[in-house]
């Protein structure tokens, strides 16, 4: 019998989606003890690595509506990476943590191109990978000392070897966040920080809607992509997860996307709401600092 991942109950309700994958249903799923929201059953470890072969890499468009396509590994080549790149999570650290030389390790780093720009701030730079082909390009273009793995089950980092750790739009993809944040307390010394980047769709009030709409009327939404989020996670329940693995919440910002940045899926009429719920939503978000689509999320371990 499954159990949920977080708090360990049996008892769930089906949501209105569900994703195919090699011509099997998964479900959304919610716990009703928690309100973890998950895919039921989850994929394969098998078909997880098919997922995530280097076609993920080479051919998976941005979903960013403001953005081209572009090829993952290909576009290394027009980034310096002699100085920290500007993104959400160098920006954080060195405004909070300036000149501080961190022991750190990036689970999902791809590439690698931002361990590499970070090695300029002085931090000693460490990877993990699940797609071989990104890791393998890590290693043998950039030098860098990236583990071909899955947090969850790799042994190749000890107690108390980093400082840092940073899990950007990784932490859904995983089979168990729960197994991941555990290691992460044993890997990261006492006071170490997790940092977390990480999707709230199911947050939004026009996501909330939309559900209560479906469920209503006895529908189902099935996705129009591949299942790469195992779990969907609210402020609520990545607290309540931190705190099952002894992670005190340091900083959780909850911001939105502009309306011209989320992606329209689905027919003319869900594209209209999705578009329509979004401008009040972000301006809601503005004002209160809630209601986001986004997470990002900081934690201290303490163990």
């Amino acid at each position: 019998m499954r159990t949920c991942d977080l708090c360990g109950h049996t008892a769930f309700r089906p949501r209105p989606f569900y994703y195919t994958l090699e011509g099997q249903r998964l479900q959304g799923m919610q716990c009703q003890n928690c309100e973890l929201v998950f895919l039921d059953p989850q994929p394969t470890p098998a078909q997880l690595e098919r997922l995530y072969g280097k076609e993920y890499f080479t051919e998976r468009p941005n979903y960013d509506r403001t953005a081209q396509d572009r090829k993952f590994i290909e576009e290394g080549a027009t980034l310096d990476l002699s100085q920290p790149r500007a993104d959400k999570f160098t920006d954080y650290m060195m405004r909070n943590y300036p000149g501080r030389r961190f022991r750190y390790l990036e689970v999902g780093c791809g590439p690698g191109y931002t361990l590499k720009s970070l090695q300029s701030l002085g931090w000693e730079t460490h990877g993990l990978e699940i797609s071989a082909h990104a890791a393998d390009f890590a290693r043998r273009e950039l030098g860098l000392p990236v583990v071909t793995g899955n947090i969850e089950t790799t042994e190749d980092f000890h107690e108390n070897q980093f400082d840092l750790a940073y899990l950007g739009d990784v932490l859904e993809h995983l089979l168990s966040p729960s197994a991941a944040v555990a290691k992460f307390g044993r890997i990261l010394a006492p006071g170490g920080l997790l940092v977390l980047a990480l999707p709230s769709v199911l947050n939004l009030p026009s996501m909330r809607a939309g559900f209560a709409l479906y469920s209503a009327l006895g529908r189902q939404r099935r996705m129009d992509l591949p299942p790469y989020h195992l779990y969907e996670f609210t402020p609520t329940t990545i607290r309540k997860l931190l705190a099952k693995h002894k992670f005190e919440v340091v900083d959780l910002l909850n911001p939105v996307k502009k309306p011209q940045q989320i992606r329209l899926g689905g027919n003319p009429v869900e594209q209209a709401g999705k578009l329509l719920g979004q401008y009040p939503t972000y301006w809601l978000n503005q004002l209160t600092g809630r209601f986001g689509d986004r997470m990002f999320v900081v934690a201290k371990n303490g163990k």
